[in-house]
């Protein structure tokens, strides 16, 4: 535990917000996802299903189809003493991604929470170019993202103290030479980008993305309509007695864009929500 977490722990305590002072429900209250978390279902003619509840469709109407293989152009070497590779099943392509650093990883959560349904291409064929030297190279972007405007962003992630000359004449002479007809911009992210905060903030909504109920969600969107300002996640979870279930759904609320944070910071129990739409909007 290091000085943030404690930090925050003594904040929490001190706003009232403890679990040591309660009892443990009598009933266990489970995360009750709408869809399965791995791999989707579709109907026997082809229909995509959305939501899947028990007892909704019998064995014989459905059909599981697995996360596809990466449709990286290369794969990254096997994890070493100095570096370690990181794969993840992204849900809304119900495709395998392969990130080579934790940075990668980090950014890879935050464009998926920002954008669920753009497509994002890891490992993207590699572009040639002609160096300064008039030698014949070429580079592969981490990832080529189709951003929510249209847009198409090819980017190169890496740690600051990684990003030397040679990368950023490789991004340049690319973009002067061949990004047409593959990307609309080049841009290069480092961690002042893929800050913790951000990291952290869209692994708690493509959780809650991941888990959604929608009769919990309807129940959650229908309540915050008697908001006005802003309350802490934790009393929203106390009043709808839903448990885990109540924060996914408020969560989910917060990533359909209902609700807000009064300002940007890190999510905790502590963490204040508003609505993001006027109040008529929320009828």
């Amino acid at each position: 535990m290091n000085e943030r977490h404690i930090i925050q722990h003594l904040h929490e305590r001190y706003l009232g917000i403890s679990s040591y002072d309660r009892p443990l429900p009598e009933v266990p209250i489970y995360l009750a996802p709408d869809r399965t978390t791995t791999g989707r279902f579709e109907s026997v003619d082809g229909r995509p299903i959305e939501h899947f509840l028990p007892g909704e469709f019998n064995r014989e109407e459905v059909v599981w189809f697995g996360c596809e293989p990466t449709s990286a152009s290369r794969i990254p070497d096997r994890r070493t003493k100095r570096s370690f590779r990181i794969r993840m099943n992204d849900l809304a392509e119900n495709r395998e991604k392969v990130t080579e650093s934790n940075i990668e990883f980090g950014f890879l959560r935050i464009k998926r929470a920002e954008n669920r349904h753009g497509r994002i291409f890891d490992q993207p064929p590699a572009r040639r170019y002609v160096h300064p030297d008039g030698s014949e190279r070429s580079h592969t972007f981490d990832f080529l993202v189709e951003e929510m405007d249209g847009s198409v962003i090819a980017y190169a992630v890496r740690p600051s103290k990684k990003v030397d000359e040679e990368l950023e004449t490789a991004i340049r002479c690319i973009r002067e030479q061949s990004l047409e007809g593959f990307a609309d911009a080049a841009v290069l992210v480092t961690e002042h980008h893929v800050t913790k905060t951000r990291v952290h903030n869209a692994n708690e909504i493509l959780d809650a993305r991941e888990h959604r109920n929608a009769t919990d969600v309807a129940i959650a969107a229908n309540f915050v309509k008697r908001i006005r300002g802003g309350v802490m996640l934790h009393d929203l979870v106390e009043a709808l007695r839903l448990g885990p279930r109540g924060r996914i759904a408020l969560l989910c609320l917060v990533d359909d864009g209902i609700l807000d944070f009064v300002r940007s910071e890190r999510l905790t129990a502590a963490t204040l929500l508003r609505p993001a739409l006027p109040p008529s909007a929320l009828d």
